[in-house]
């Protein structure tokens, strides 16, 4: 028996079971067949009604990639479902691939308890009380409040990071099964950005789920209604009626579209959307215009002629940084939330360091 492991064992967190092998998109039955063992028996280990040994640890620990140290209590662990997360549709994505996605949410959680425990991230500023406006006004609030000039929101997730909203994005493939989400935990709220999409449909994606966080404090995941306020507000932000209704072409020419749609950090379709919305185009024109754009291929990979061809988050590595300087190191922080350092790399979104080629 690994020592570590018989020690990790006598101070064993079932909930840390359940959280690796969620991170790990693996089911149950798959971490049995991993750790030679039966489903029923995972689902005791994780259920607190039995304890697994020593051994049988260390075996989880290789098959979910992590210390076994990580299944160890004394550490704060915020666990979260479904219906604490502004979720699109419940749907189009399995219990599995959400758990998945939300497990990721409470590490990224822990990773903000450290850090703001050495430094301090931007206040949170999410602008006007939407309590008492519809969408489409609480996005010109917004704009308002947060002096953005008129025309495109030129960095839309920079602007909200400076705003304390934490923006990530989610590693592995079933990411790409996963439309972006939103949460507020304990008042730091977060967007999670899927790989599905282009640049321009992603800036929509994080435009509708600031609405979310905005506008329905309570989440109802899957509610129409929501979705189509989230839309609304998305819209109204990126493409403000006021400016936009006399620059969308009529007739209708795919490539002006285009040039405004690129100009305005949008896809064509959004700004086609947005035109039927406010009356300028009609639903035969709509059909005419996404039949169109089904047939170039744009519907699912447009081409990016945009100023605006991807915006990454910043603020956790920049924050992570910061740390560095002031006593928390990436390996140390590594260390403190039980993770390997390429996990914590992935977790913050940055880059894994490329050897440097000396020659002598």
């Amino acid at each position: 028996m690994h020592p570590d492991a018989a020690a990790v064992a006598q101070a064993f967190a079932p909930a840390r079971l359940t959280m690796a092998r969620e991170l790990a998109g693996m089911r149950k039955r798959d971490l049995a067949d991993a750790i030679d063992r039966t489903a029923a028996a995972v689902s005791q280990y994780e259920l607190g009604q039995s304890r697994p040994s020593g051994e049988t640890l260390h075996r989880c620990a290789a098959a979910l990639d992590v210390p076994v140290s990580f299944f160890t209590t004394g550490r704060p662990h915020l666990r979260l479902d479904t219906a604490s997360a502004h979720f699109r549709s419940l749907r189009s994505t399995t219990a599995h691939q959400r758990q998945q996605a939300l497990a990721h949410v409470e590490l990224l959680w822990e990773l903000i308890d450290q850090l703001d425990q050495v430094i301090e991230l931007p206040a949170v500023d999410l602008g006007p009380d939407a309590a008492a406006s519809d969408p489409a006004a609480t996005a010109v609030l917004v704009r308002e409040a947060w002096g953005v000039p008129s025309g495109p929101v030129v960095h839309l997730v920079r602007t909200l990071e400076r705003r304390g909203i934490v923006l990530t994005q989610l590693p592995g493939v079933d990411a790409e099964t996963i439309d972006a989400f939103s949460a507020a935990l304990h008042g730091r709220p977060m967007i999670v950005l899927s790989h599905k999409g282009n640049p321009m449909r992603q800036r929509f994606s994080v435009a509708h789920e600031l609405g979310h966080l905005l506008l329905h404090p309570e989440p109802a995941p899957g509610s129409r209604v929501h979705e189509r306020e989230a839309n609304t507000f998305a819209a109204e932000l990126l493409m403000p009626a006021a400016e936009i209704r006399d620059r969308l072409p009529t007739p209708v020419d795919v490539t002006a579209l285009k040039e405004t749609a690129d100009g305005y950090g949008v896809s064509v379709a959004a700004l086609a959307y947005r035109g039927k919305d406010l009356g300028v185009y009609s639903e035969s024109t709509l059909r005419r215009v996404m039949a169109t754009l089904t047939g170039l291929g744009w519907r699912t990979d447009e081409p990016v002629g945009s100023r605006y061809p991807g915006e990454r988050p910043e603020l956790l590595v920049r924050a992570a940084e910061l740390a560095a300087g002031h006593g928390l190191p990436l390996p140390l922080l590594a260390a403190r939330l039980h993770l390997p350092l390429p996990r914590l790399r992935d977790l913050l979104g940055m880059a894994a360091p490329r050897p440097h080629l000396r020659l002598v």
